[in-house]
C-alpha cells in the first residue's frame, strides 16, 4: 500500500513538472486523493491519459478529436490501447488499463513509463529536431527515432554472434570438466608440466582412503561375531538384515516422496489450521464426550459412595436414643436387641 501510494505521488509530480493541462488549478497534498484521481474512472482521468498519449505521439490529437466527433470513447480508448501496445507497455486489448478497472498498482506503473517515454521523447525531439515546437516536426522526430530503433533491433537480430547465442554448437561441458575451466589455464599449464608429482599424491591419498576403509571393515568383522561360525545361521541373519534394510530403504523413500509433494511447502510456515468438521474429527469429539461423561459419573459414584461411607460410620460412632432414655450407639443397640432375643428365646423354649 506504501509502494502504491508514493508511486502515485511520483507520477502526479512528473505530471505537473510537464505541465499537464488537466492538473493546472489542483494543488492535491493527500497521496489517497492523488491515487483516486490517477486510478479511478472518471472524464478527468480519461483527458489525462488522453493528453499523455497525445504528448507521445502528437498526429493522435486530431485523430482523438475526429473520434469523439463521430464515433464513442472506446474507439478512443482502443486507440490508447494500441499505442500502449507499440510501446511494449500493455497488451493490444488492455481496456481495462486504459478504463481504469485494473489494480492501482498496474495503472500507476503504466502511467510512470508513459511519463518516462514522454521524458524522452522530448530529448529525442530536441536532439533531432530544429528546435521548433510544432506537430509536425515532433511527428517527424519521433518517427525518426522510430527508425533508429528499428534498424538496431535488425542489426541485432541479424549478427552471428546473436544467432550463436540462440543455437549453440556445442553442449555445455561435463560436471568433472567445469573444475577444469573454473581452474583457469595456470593451473592446466602447472599439471601439463608436472603430472608425476601430482599423479604420485593422489595415488597415495587414495591407498590411505583404502587402508582406512579395510582397517574399519575388519573392525566391524570382529564386532559381527555371530556373523561367523554356523553358516544357515549366518545365511538367515545376513537375509533378516538385507530385509530389514529393504524395508527401512523403502520406508524413507516413500517418506522423501511424500515429503516433496506434500509436507515441504508446510515446513517453512505456521502449521494449517485444521477444520474440526471432518468426519475423523467428529467420532473423535463423540468419543472423548463419552469418555468425559464416563469419566464425571465414575466421580459422582465414588463421591456418593464417599458419603455413603461417612453416613454410615457416623450412624455408628454416634450415640442417639432409641425409643428409651439411654443414648447409645447402633453397635450396641443391635448387641442389646441380640441379648434380649436370646434371653426371651431361652424362656420361652425353657
Amino acid at each position: 500500500m506504501a509502494g502504491t501510494l508514493s508511486l502515485a505521488i511520483s507520477v502526479y509530480q512528473r505530471l505537473k513538472e510537464l505541465k499537464c493541462p488537466s492538473l493546472e488549478g489542483l494543488f492535491l497534498t493527500d497521496p489517497e486523493t492523488m491515487q483516486e484521481l490517477l486510478c479511478i474512472p472518471s472524464i478527468h482521468r480519461l483527458d489525462i491519459l488522453e493528453w499523455m498519449c497525445t504528448q507521445v505521439y502528437p498526429s493522435l490529437r486530431d485523430h482523438f478529436s475526429s473520434l469523439r466527433e463521430s464515433q464513442s470513447e472506446m474507439k478512443v480508448k482502443a486507440e490508447m490501447a494500441r499505442l500502449g501496445f507499440e510501446l511494449m507497455l500493455c497488451h493490444q486489448d488492455d481496456l481495462d488499463l486504459i478504463k481504469g478497472l485494473s489494480s492501482p498498482q498496474q495503472q500507476l506503473t503504466f502511467l510512470d513509463q508513459l511519463v518516462d517515454v514522454i521524458a524522452s521523447s522530448s530529448g529525442s525531439w530536441q536532439r533531432f529536431g530544429t528546435g521548433d515546437c510544432t506537430s509536425s516536426s515532433a511527428e517527424e522526430s519521433f518517427q525518426k527515432y522510430i527508425r533508429m530503433e528499428e534498424e538496431f533491433l535488425r542489426e541485432l537480430f541479424a549478427s552471428p554472434h546473436f544467432q550463436a547465442v540462440l543455437n549453440p554448437e556445442c553442449n555445455p561441458w561435463p560436471s568433472d570438466i567445469k573444475p577444469l575451466l573454473l581452474a583457469g589455464e595456470g593451473a592446466l599449464q602447472r599439471r601439463t608440466q608436472a603430472p608425476g608429482k601430482s599423479h604420485d599424491n593422489e595415488l597415495g591419498k587414495v591407498l590411505k582412503v583404502l587402508t582406512n576403509t579395510a582397517s574399519t571393515l575388519e573392525d566391524l568383522k570382529q564386532e559381527c561375531s555371530f556373523l561367523v561360525g554356523n553358516t544357515s545361521t549366518s545365511e538367515t541373519t545376513v537375509q533378516t538384515l538385507k530385509l530389514a534394510i529393504s524395508d527401512f530403504h523403502q520406508l524413507i523413500s516413500a517418506f522423501s516422496q511424500v515429503y516433496e509433494n506434500e509436507f515441504q511447502e508446510h515446513c517453512s510456515r505456521m502449521a494449517p489450521s485444521i477444520s474440526a468438521c471432518g468426519p475423523l474429527f467428529q467420532a473423535v469429539f463423540q468419543s472423548l464426550s463419552l469418555c468425559s461423561k464416563e469419566l464425571q459419573a465414575i466421580g459422582q459414584l465414588v463421591e456418593t459412595s464417599e458419603k455413603i461411607v461417612q453416613t454410615v460410620e457416623k450412624r455408628q460412632q454416634g450415640a442417639e436414643t432409641w425409643g428409651g432414655s439411654n443414648r447409645s450407639t447402633l453397635p450396641e443397640k443391635i448387641s442389646e436387641l441380640r441379648r434380649h432375643y436370646r434371653q426371651f428365646q431361652n424362656s420361652f423354649q425353657g
